[in-house]
């Protein structure tokens, strides 16, 4: 089973996208997944049409009055979720004092390490309780980007968060790559600051994927539709972007 972490501190540079893109992309090829929402605003929940409302959630496993196999609910034929709740916005509060609070993902993912080949964790645009515990129980990072300015500073601090948790509680976490997303191949700043990404990637001690997603509606049409990318426009341009990205993701990790 591998457990794999989307995150950037930096907010709206696509992490439940790509959790999305991820989840029915490595379905396709048979793979059993989990998806993982520690985000408070729930919009990975949402996009399976899993309302909160009507389950345990996120909150409930981290604060320890349920397990994951009670939360998780059925959202595709390959597809599982552990939904959140705007709940998690309590998390750190309730979880300050507690001993090692870090571990507690990594703990209950024991229960289900034999049922799925994919975890995929969507993260909040923070450094909070809940993406602690996703990067120690994780083995990998998948890290969304934009092509600007403000996406440098996000990473510089990523940077800082990973090292941090490879000291203290997850050496051998790894990191996948950065991921371009809302791509313009055509301006001279786009290209500019893909280069200063890959610079920053190398703080990272990781790459900038070859693979870059390019700006389209479809995407947000296809979520809107509660589809897969994959179904709704199956031979559009955006959709062999993603194809490209997520095999390039899986030829790294095996």
């Amino acid at each position: 089973m591998k457990v794999i972490t989307v995150t950037n501190q930096k907010g709206g540079t696509g992490k439940t996208s790509t959790t999305l893109f991820m989840a029915y992309g490595i379905a396709r090829q048979g793979k059993k997944i989990l998806v993982i929402d520690l985000d408070q605003q729930a919009d990975s929940s949402f996009s399976f049409h899993v309302p909160y409302e009507d389950s345990q959630t996120t909150f409930q496993l981290l604060t320890g009055t349920a397990t994951l196999p009670e939360i998780i609910v059925n959202a595709t034929d390959k597809i599982d979720l552990a939904p959140a709740s705007p709940d998690l916005s309590q998390l750190d509060l309730l979880l300050a004092g507690k001993l090692d609070p870090q571990f507690i993902l990594k703990d209950a993912l024991k229960a289900v390490s034999d049922k799925y080949d994919y975890i995929i964790i969507d993260t909040p645009p923070s450094l909070n309780m809940a993406v602690l515990n996703a990067l120690t129980a994780s083995n990998t990072v998948v890290v969304p980007t934009q092509a600007d300015l403000y996406s440098l500073k996000g990473l510089n601090e990523l940077a800082q968060t990973v090292e941090g948790i490879k000291r203290r509680s997850n050496p051998d976490l790894d990191i996948a790559g950065i991921l371009i997303g809302r791509y313009n191949a055509r301006t001279v700043f786009t290209k500019a600051i893909t280069s200063a990404l890959e610079e920053m990637a190398g703080q990272l001690h990781t790459t900038v994927f070859k693979s870059k997603i390019r700006e389209a509606i479809a995407v947000k049409e296809s979520q809107n539709a509660f589809k897969s990318i994959f179904d709704y426009d199956p031979h559009g341009k955006v959709t062999k972007d993603i194809q490209a990205f997520i095999d390039e993701f899986m030829e790294k990790e095996n």
